[in-house]
């Protein structure tokens, strides 16, 4: 294989700040690097910034493993791909639509709905005042609408009532000033399923949280609190104890999901299984999470999937660049 500059674009993580927990920590850009490496590749580096835009331009790097959240506003993980689309430069991951879309909530359940990928019943609220007509069945999970890595999210956002949910809104508007999605909460058990490839990607191994680990504070949310103050490998099973058609099921809902929203190379799909075995999409990552850090015990779902499927982080790299490799038709 054609031996290239790879430069990781990307976010580094400087406080443990609720804003910044998408961002990647320096552990995670270290192994990030020795994977490029490993490949057979040039390593370079640049901070996605405003600054990026006259880095990339001149230094041109044959290839960009595209890892940035951005750092404002409500496209903000579009930005840098908008960056490389300009300039031509190939990168790794979805494209400037995918990850707009992938970020607004709201906007990809309905794409899901129009495709007839199951996703929860829901609403969606501008307003702290705005009317609650046509109710959703109670209860109902209220999540910011453009936020990842499940900020704003924990039990204290799972409402019962009208009044629940005018008290709940009201704050989380003032907090978060955006959107918020009201979704028809789903009991049952919650999966993960990384995807790697492109036309008919390849299926990791399912992960399954299991709320059995958590405490009573978080219920049976999985959101900011789960991810951060109680988590744990221990409270994850992977590959999920599934029956084979409950994998086929959770497998084939998932690329759909992929190919629906045209996710390119790397994606992760959150779901719920209902207690007759339906299975919906609750959210659409295409920059999953890969911090890997065993001594601290803080590791994303994907690279513990790729684990799982008999890969090292490094390895789990190279298919992902390779996967965008052959998309370019770099060889």
């Amino acid at each position: 294989m054609r031996r290239l500059t790879v430069a990781l674009v990307c976010n580094t993580r400087r406080s443990a700040s609720e804003f910044e927990v998408e961002y990647d920590p320096p552990e995670t850009i270290e192994l990030i690097r020795r994977g490029i490496l490993d490949a057979g590749h040039d390593y370079a580096f640049v901070e996605a910034d405003e600054k990026a835009y006259a880095e990339l331009s001149q230094t041109r790097p044959d290839l960009v493993f595209n890892r940035a959240e951005g750092v404002r506003g409500e496209s903000r993980e579009s930005h840098i791909p908008a960056f490389l689309e300009m300039l031509g430069i190939p990168f790794v991951g979805s494209n400037v639509l995918t990850t707009a879309i992938c970020l607004d909530k709201p906007a990809t359940k309905k794409i899901l709905s129009y495709h007839r990928v199951p996703t929860p019943s829901f609403k969606v609220f501008h307003r702290h005042d705005q009317p609650i007509e046509g109710q959703l069945p109670y209860p109902v999970l209220l999540k910011p609408s453009r936020e990842g890595s499940s900020i704003g999210i924990d039990l204290v956002n799972l409402v019962h009532s009208s009044d629940e949910l005018r008290r709940r809104l009201t704050q989380m508007i003032e907090t978060y000033r955006e959107p918020i999605l009201a979704e028809q909460f789903i009991a049952g058990r919650e999966f993960s399923v990384g995807l790697l490839g492109n036309q008919n990607p390849r299926v990791l191994p399912i992960l399954e949280i299991d709320f059995s680990k958590f405490p009573p504070e978080v219920g049976t949310v999985y959101g900011q609190r789960a991810k951060t103050v109680y988590d744990s490998p221990d409270n994850y099973a992977c590959p999920a104890s599934v029956t084979e058609e409950q994998r086929q099921t959770i497998e084939s809902v998932a690329t759909r999901t992929f190919q629906v929203l045209g996710c390119r190379d790397m994606a992760r799909i959150d779901l719920r299984m209902d207690e007759q075995g339906r299975v919906f999409v609750l959210e659409v990552n295409p920059l999953p999470g890969l911090d890997y850090d065993l001594e601290k015990g803080e590791l994303s779902f994907y690279p513990i999937m790729a684990h799982a499927a008999g890969m090292t982080f490094s390895e789990m790299i190279a298919a992902i660049l390779e996967a965008a490799i052959e998309r370019y038709g770099l060889v």
